[in-house]
């Protein structure tokens, strides 16, 4: 079986974190695990640029038949998510599955 691929966004992700990010996010969601987790909690501040980035993570796990969920963030990067109407749209957890905890990790740094 193939390996859960961990994501993990930190500081701010605007539209130009967005710009550097998406190239290497890319290369990650490439890799074709089944599942792909975006740990969002050491995210400070996300706006509309952000949110384009977990869509288009999202838009390629699922062409490959994969799931992407969402580690939740601060109380304020997820209010954007209820503002937007995105909530619904992505699975959240409250936190990192015990089984992924330790585990390699691949680090995106904005």
């Amino acid at each position: 079986m193939e390996a859960t691929t961990v994501l993990e966004l930190f500081g701010e992700i605007d539209i130009e974190a967005q710009l550097v990010l998406g190239p290497a996010v890319q290369r990650i969601v490439d890799r074709k695990a089944p599942e792909v987790v975006v740990d969002l909690r050491p995210v400070t501040f996300m706006d509309a640029g952000g949110l384009r980035l977990l869509g288009e993570v999202q838009d390629g796990v699922a062409a490959r038949g994969g799931t992407l969920r969402l580690v939740r963030g601060t109380r304020g990067v997820m209010r954007l998510f209820r503002l937007t109407g995105l909530d619904s749209a992505f699975v959240v957890l409250d936190r990192l599955p015990p089984t992924l905890a330790d585990g390699d990790h691949e680090l995106a740094l904005p």
